[in-house]
């Protein structure tokens, strides 16, 4: 039998695979800051009596992040189901304050 070889990775994907590492780490920590500050729009939200989703706020952000996706040559689809996930999680963690 022969054992499995591991093909030989050229360098040059290796460190494009450090740099999609690199990025993926980055969009963890600014996702990191983003839950933290609309944590604390959550809090407010509930300190107020808030309704925990802003319909107009959320098209409008929507609207603004596939106008960005465009300029910046991505899928609008795309990053509009990617944030909309992202909503979905922000709402959920709003209502979470809310239970306190």
């Amino acid at each position: 039998m022969q054992a499995d070889v591991k093909p030989v990775v050229p360098a040059e994907l290796a460190d494009l695979r450090k740099q999609i590492d690199q990025i993926d780490a980055q969009i963890m920590e600014a996702l990191a800051r983003r839950f933290a500050v609309t944590g604390k729009v959550g809090q407010l939200k509930a300190q107020f009596h808030l309704n925990s989703v802003d319909p107009a706020r959320e098209q409008e952000k929507l609207q603004s992040l596939r106008n960005l996706a465009t300029e910046n040559g991505l899928n609008a689809e795309f990053i509009d189901s990617l944030f909309q996930h992202v909503f979905n999680e922000v709402v959920k963690n709003h209502r979470s304050y809310l239970e306190k």
